[in-house]
């Protein structure tokens, strides 16, 4: 459906209703179910385009706007973007893990945490979060503009990259345990060697 399988449904849902100042218990009498069900839909990453449709129709937005949401970054030329709650949105449209996104911008979770309060970043800090979400400083700068259009390969890139640390760390938790059933085989062996030479002492 369009870009959205790049997009995490339920965040994004969320986000939009975060934005337009909906609570979730409003939202769920809306639609006519529990507030269970409507934390069900805002943990879902994917989402039917009925379903997609039936709520924008009952946020007020299109199917489009929806996709395309940005509400929150929208600014007017001039204005200076807050570079922390530019980086929140981001992981949170992006709906991203923020321990694996501290890993990769070589911090620590309670560091990028003070970062989120950060109103300016330093050139290197920009320079060091544009790469951990793959896009340009540009784009990082300029929420709404026609290159924001351009990170959806990113996206997908960087999604690629979460299933491979993902793999490569249950390759290493593999290698681990071979390992470790490597060395209780050897010292099995020697064990029952030595058990053998003693019992052939006793002969």
């Amino acid at each position: 459906m369009m870009q959205s399988s790049l997009i995490h449904m339920g965040q994004r849902l969320k986000q939009i209703l975060k934005q337009k100042k909906i609570k979730i218990v409003d939202f769920a009498k809306m639609a006519g179910f529990t507030n269970q069900i409507a934390h069900y839909h805002l943990r879902k990453s994917d989402m039917k385009r009925s379903t997609m449709e039936r709520f924008c129709t009952l946020i007020g937005i299109g199917p489009e706007e929806f996709i395309r949401w940005n509400g929150a970054m929208q600014v007017s030329s001039g204005e200076q973007v807050h570079h922390g709650q530019r980086l929140q949105h981001i992981i949170a449209e992006k709906g991203l893990n923020k321990s694996r996104l501290a890993e990769r911008l070589g911090m620590s979770r309670r560091t990028m945490y003070n970062v989120f309060a950060k109103e300016v970043f330093s050139p290197d800090e920009l320079d060091r979060v544009a790469k951990g979400l793959d896009m340009t400083t540009e784009t990082f700068l300029n929420p709404g503009n026609v290159q924001e259009a351009r990170y959806t390969d990113s996206e997908e890139m960087m999604l690629m990259r979460e299933k491979y640390y993902k793999l490569l760390e249950e390759h290493n938790n593999l290698l681990k345990s071979y390992a470790a059933l490597k060395d209780e085989l050897i010292k099995l062996k020697k064990e029952i060697a030595l058990l053998k030479k003693q019992g052939l002492r006793k002969a």
